[in-house]
């Protein structure tokens, strides 16, 4: 062997005791100690590690490289008409809605000019002015419900002011019949806790056919000679009202508070008077063919010179939740 060549044996014991050194000293300075170098080969070198999405990576996902980008081009093309659908539709009904409330704030503010306007020509001295008034407000309530009650305190109170203090025909004063006339055509499921009250007026020759009064205050009204054939007044109030010759063939005056009413010569054939509380009244001359009574309806001292009161022979009337007030609930003492 040539001198001064090392051999391969001193040459790996060399190595070894400079890691060791360097172990030593690593571990004196608190440091994390590495591994023995040990033999490699000459000219080896360790492998870097492997980059994750990295040019290396391509084509592992999606998103590495062109191809990565053109899978998200085509995706997004892909999802954008139905997101811009969702737009459209998101824009579309906020649209509508604001267009809605701003056409029922308008609504609205018609109706309550229309209200005001028809309620300042009431005053008014032409009878035709009034008489438009009376059927512009028979419009509003059926273009707007909740304005119904406030109509129905207007319209009984205008006619008690013009026929409250002598006997008025309803023929020579047209207003005041198509006020009654538009009561009696409202549809009451809107009257909420409001009666028409017409107590005291003063009226002859009414057209009330087939109107719909029931459970209205009609106490000391007089109503003589006029024709309510079918009229609806379950439940009304009808104390000491004058009805002398009037029409009432066919009427639903079930439950009725008749105390003391003068029904002398009136037709009430065929009238549903069951429940009906008839005590005192005047029947003298009254027709009451086919008059439909039960055990309910209240005859004591009722004045029928004829003495032919009709017995319950039909079968009792149900109970009328639409009536304010049932005939058994009220007062006599305060019917005079």
């Amino acid at each position: 062997m040539t001198r001064g060549v090392p051999r391969a044996g001193a040459r790996s014991g060399q190595l070894r005791r400079i890691a060791e050194r360097r172990a030593r000293a690593g571990r004196a300075a608190g440091q994390r100690s590495r591994a023995p170098l040990g033999a490699r080969r000459p000219g080896y070198r360790p492998r870097a590690p492997e980059r994750t999405g990295g040019a290396a990576g391509a084509g592992t996902g999606p998103a590495a490289g062109p191809e990565g980008w053109a899978q998200r081009a085509g995706l997004l093309a892909t999802l954008l008409p139905g997101l811009t659908a969702v737009a459209t539709l998101v824009f579309t009904w906020v649209s509508v809605t604001q267009v809605s409330e701003e056409l029922t704030i308008s609504e609205q503010g018609q109706i309550a000019d229309r209200y005001d306007k028809a309620i300042e020509r009431l005053d008014d001295d032409s009878v035709n002015i009034r008489r438009g008034a009376i059927f512009s407000l028979q419009g509003i309530m059926e273009d707007s419900p909740r304005k119904q009650p406030s109509v129905i305190d207007d319209l009984p109170q205008y006619i008690r002011t013009h026929a409250a203090k002598k006997v008025t025909s309803a023929q020579k004063a047209p207003d005041i019949q198509a006020a009654l006339s538009v009561l009696g055509q409202r549809d009451p499921a809107h009257d909420g806790d409001r009666a028409i009250d017409l107590r005291g007026v003063q009226l002859a020759d009414v057209d009330l056919k087939g109107a719909d009064l029931s459970g209205a205050l009609l106490a000391d009204a007089v109503f003589s000679r006029g024709d309510l054939g079918g009229t609806k007044l379950s439940g009304a109030d009808l104390r000491g009202a004058a009805l002398r010759r009037t029409i009432l063939r066919g009427a639903d005056l079930s439950r009725a508070n008749l105390y003391k009413t003068d029904l002398r010569e009136a037709d009430l054939t065929e009238a549903d008077l069951r429940g009906a509380d008839v005590t005192g009244a005047e029947l003298a001359g009254a027709g009451l063919a086919d008059v439909r009574v039960d055990g309910a309806t209240e005859w004591t001292g009722a004045h029928r010179p004829e003495e032919d009161l009709p017995t319950a022979t039909a079968t009792p009337v149900p109970p009328d939740r639409t009536t304010s007030t049932p005939a058994s609930e009220w007062s006599r003492g305060d019917a005079t």
